[in-house]
């Protein structure tokens, strides 16, 4: 994952822990006009950012073939559990 994505998501982490109180404000006439209008922005931002991540990434495309010999399932068992020893 390159830096830009990782800041990015980032970002949108910071931006949904901080909806519900922000929601939360809004709802009890607490949250000032300015600081609703830097959360807009920062979704605004964040929107844009994401728009031309997917516009950038959508014409990649890897050459190659892909070769399944098998379902591509998990096993029923791909862990052992614990035992101590």
């Amino acid at each position: 994952m390159i830096r830009e994505d990782r800041e990015l998501l980032a970002e949108l982490a910071r931006l949904n822990r901080e909806m519900a109180p922000l929601a939360m404000r809004i709802m009890d006439a607490s949250a000032s006009t300015d600081e609703q209008a830097r959360y807009a922005q920062r979704l605004i931002d964040a929107g844009e950012r994401l728009r031309r991540r997917a516009t950038e990434t959508a014409g990649v495309v890897i050459e190659g073939e892909v070769l399944v010999s098998e379902p591509l399932t998990l096993p029923r068992r791909s862990v052992e559990p614990y035992r101590e020893p």
